[in-house]
C-alpha cells in the first residue's frame, strides 16, 4: 500500500509513488468534491497505464444526502472515458465506519482480478527513500520492478555506477531471504553513505543497465493540454522515482497537438536509468502542469534518426520478442550485440531474447558472427558490410591496376571511403564484424587472400605494352643482381624511366609473384630469393646456426641486403632469431 499526497504541490511525490502500482484506490472527499489536482491525478494514472481501480468518496458524514448525490454525479462525469469508468464508487466515512465493509469487498475483488506483471528476469529497483538505521547503515526503499534480490548479492547503484553489496533485506518490517517483482523492499547497503544516494537513483543487477542522457519514446499529450507542444520544449520528465529536466525533440513533426501522440527523443540534463517499457509523465517546466506521458522505447538511442531507424523504433512498440530483437539489431547497426546486451537494452528476459535470436538466425534475419562469441548483427547489416568490403576492393583495383590488393588495416580504412556513403569512419565498423564478414567472403571465394594481401577473386594485374616492356627489363636487371639486386632508383636510371613508374611496375611484379620484397626498396627476383633460401636451409641443417656475417659470406652479399633478407626469413617462419644467431624454425 502506497499513500500518495493529493495536494498539487506534491504531484512530483505522487508520480514517484505510483510508478510501480497495479491498482488505484482513488479517494475524493465528499465535502470538497473533485478538485483540479483530482483531474491531474487521474490523468497521471492513465498515462502510467494503471488499469484497475476503486473509487472511494470519503467524509460522507460531513455532508447532506443531496450534496453527496451531486458529488457522486460529478465523479461519474470525471471518470467517464478513463480506466475508472467502470470502477465501483463507494461512499465511506472513516469516522462512523459506514461503507468500509463494501470498500474492503470491492478492493478484494479488484485485487483478485489483477494479474501478475511479466518478469523481465533482471533485478531492478528505483529508489524512493533513503535513510540511516543505527547499527545497520544506509537503507534504501523501493518497489522491485523485475527480478529477485537476496542478501549477499551485489548490485550497481545507478547512475553513479558503484558496485555495492546487499547486507540485508526487509519487507514490511521483517527480514526476508529474497524479494521479487512487485514487492516493497528495504535494502541495507554496505559501502555507501546516506548522503551518496538520493531518490531517483536505482539498484540493478550488475552490468545490466547503463545511465543515459537521451531516451526515445512514444509521447502522448493530454487532450486537455492548453496548446500544442513544440519540438525542443524544456520539460520535467518523471520516470520511475526520478525527475529530470529534458528537451523533447519531436521526431515526426515540429509540433504535437493536444490529444495526439508521436515519437520523441528526450535529451536529458542529468543522467537517468530507464529501460524500454518504462512509463513516464512530462510536466511543463513552469508552471509545473502535467502535459502528457508515454512509454520508453529505446534507453540508449543514437542522437540522430533516419527513416529506417524510425521504422525500427516503431517496431519496438511491439510485444513480440522477435520484432523487438530484430528492431534492436537494426538500431545497433554495425555494433554486434549479445543476448545479455539485448536483454538489458530491451528489458526482456534473457531466455526469451536467446529464443528470439535463434528463430531470427534460422529465418536468416540475424547473423551470428562466431559460434564462440555469441554476438549477432541484423542480416541486412551483415550484407551491407560484405558489400562495402567488395566495393572498397573494387574501387582500389580500379584506381591501382598494378597493385595486387590491400592488407586488412588498409581495407578496413578504405571501407569508410566507399561510394555508398554508408560510413564516414573505419571505426564505424566493429573489428569482429569486419573480420567475420571478410572471412565469409574468402570462404565463398569472392575475396582472395594472398598472404596478408586481399583482393577480389576476379582481379588480375594488367599492364600496358610499355609497362610490359619495363617489367621484362626490370626482371632481367633483378635476376642479374642475384643477392645484391638494384633498387628502383638504380633501375630507373639504367632504363631511363621515371622512378615512380618503376616502383609501380615492381609492385605489380610482386603481386604477380615474380619478386619478393624484403624491405621498402629492396626486392629480389623470386628464383634468386628461393636459391638463397635453399642455401640457408642447407647450411643450418649442417651447422645448426648462422650469424649475419656468415650469411653474407654464404650468399655473397653485403650487410645492406643481408639484414633485410634474414628478417624476411624470420617473418616467413623459415628461421628463428636467438640472440645474434638464427636457427631453423622447424
Amino acid at each position: 500500500m502506497i499513500d500518495v499526497p493529493g495536494h498539487e504541490r506534491f504531484i512530483r511525490n505522487m508520480v514517484a509513488g505510483v510508478s510501480a502500482i497495479d491498482l488505484a484506490l482513488f479517494v475524493i472527499a465528499a465535502d470538497d468534491g473533485p478538485m483540479p489536482q483530482t483531474r491531474e491525478h487521474l490523468d497521471i494514472l492513465d498515462l502510467l497505464q494503471v488499469r484497475r481501480g476503486v473509487i472511494a468518496v470519503t467524509k460522507i458524514d460531513l455532508v447532506e444526502r443531496d450534496w453527496l448525490d451531486l458529488v457522486l454525479e460529478d465523479v461519474r462525469t470525471l471518470v467517464r472515458g478513463t480506466f475508472l469508468e467502470e470502477a465501483p464508487i463507494v461512499p465511506v466515512s472513516s469516522a462512523t465506519g459506514q461503507g468500509l465493509p463494501d470498500l474492503e469487498r470491492h478492493l478484494a475483488e479488484a485485487i483478485a482480478r489483477t494479474g501478475v506483471k511479466p518478469d523481465r528476469g533482471v533485478f531492478r529497483l528505483p529508489i524512493d527513500r533513503v535513510f540511516s538505521a543505527r547499527g545497520f547503515g544506509t537503507v534504501v526503499t523501493g518497489t522491485v520492478l523485475s527480478g529477485r534480490l537476496r542478501p549477499g548479492d551485489e548490485v550497481d547503484l545507478l547512475p553513479a555506477g558503484r558496485r555495492l553489496r546487499v547486507r540485508g533485506i526487509q519487507r514490511h518490517g521483517r527480514d526476508v531471504e529474497a524479494v521479487a517483482i512487485g514487492e516493497r523492499a528495504a535494502v541495507n547497503l554496505a559501502g555507501v553513505e546516506k548522503e551518496e544516494v538520493s531518490r531517483g537513483d536505482g539498484l540493478a543487477e550488475p552490468e545490466q543497465f547503463r545511465p543515459t542522457m537521451q531516451i526515445d519514446a512514444r509521447l502522448r499529450l493530454l487532450p486537455a493540454s492548453s496548446k500544442p507542444l513544440k519540438t525542443r520544449a524544456r520539460l520535467r520528465l518523471h520516470v520511475g522515482t526520478a525527475e529530470v529536466m529534458a528537451r523533447a525533440v519531436l521526431l515526426e513533426a515540429e509540433t504535437l497537438s493536444p490529444g495526439a501522440s508521436g515519437l520523441a527523443q528526450f535529451r536529458l540534463e542529468a543522467p537517468a536509468v530507464v529501460a524500454p517499457g518504462d512509463r513516464f509523465v512530462v510536466r511543463r517546466y513552469s508552471p509545473p502542469v502535467t502535459l502528457g506521458g508515454g512509454v520508453v522505447l529505446d534507453a540508449q538511442p543514437p542522437r540522430r534518426r533516419s527513416g529506417a531507424t524510425l521504422t525500427a523504433l516503431m517496431a519496438l512498440e511491439s510485444d513480440d520478442p522477435d520484432q523487438i530483437v530484430e528492431a534492436r539489431l537494426r538500431l545497433s547497426g554495425t555494433v554486434p550485440k549479445s543476448a545479455r546486451m539485448l536483454s538489458a537494452e530491451a528489458g526482456v528476459d534473457r531466455a526469451q531474447i536467446t529464443e528470439a535470436l535463434n528463430r531470427l538466425t534460422a529465418a536468416q534475419r540475424a547473423v551470428r558472427l562466431d559460434p564462440e562469441d555469441g554476438l549477432f548483427v541484423h542480416a541486412e547489416t551483415w550484407e551491407t558490410v560484405r558489400a562495402r568490403i567488395a566495393e572498397a576492393l573494387s574501387q582500389f583495383h580500379a584506381q591501382n591496376p598494378l597493385r595486387e590488393g590491400l592488407n586488412r588495416d588498409e581495407l578496413r580504412q578504405a571501407i569508410g571511403r566507399t561510394r555508398s556513403g554508408a560510413s564516414s569512419r573505419a571505426g564505424d565498423i566493429d573489428a569482429g564484424l569486419f573480420e567475420a564478414a571478410l572471412a565469409s567472403l574468402i570462404t565463398e571465394e569472392k575475396v582472395r587472400a594472398s598472404g596478408p594481401i586481399l583482393s577480389l577473386s576476379g582481379h588480375r594485374i594488367t599492364l600496358s605494352p610499355a609497362q610490359e616492356r619495363l617489367r621484362a627489363e626490370a626482371r632481367n636487371l633483378l635476376a642479374t643482381g642475384g643477392a645484391t639486386p638494384p633498387g628502383a632508383e638504380e633501375i630507373a636510371r639504367a632504363l631511363s624511366a621515371r622512378p615512380a613508374e618503376v616502383r609501380a611496375v615492381i609492385e605489380a611484379m610482386q603481386g604477380l609473384g615474380e619478386v619478393v620484397r624484403a624491405d621498402a626498396d629492396i626486392v629480389f627476383h623470386r628464383p634468386a630469393f628461393e636459391e638463397i633460401q635453399a642455401q640457408l636451409i642447407a647450411y643450418l641443417r649442417e651447422h645448426g646456426e648462422i650469424t649475419v656475417a656468415d650469411f653474407r659470406t654464404l650468399v655473397g652479399t653485403t650487410r645492406k641486403y643481408a639484414l633485410p633478407l634474414m628478417n624476411a626469413f624470420d617473418d616467413a617462419g623459415v628461421t628463428l632469431r636467438r640472440g645474434d644467431v638464427r636457427i631453423l624454425a622447424q
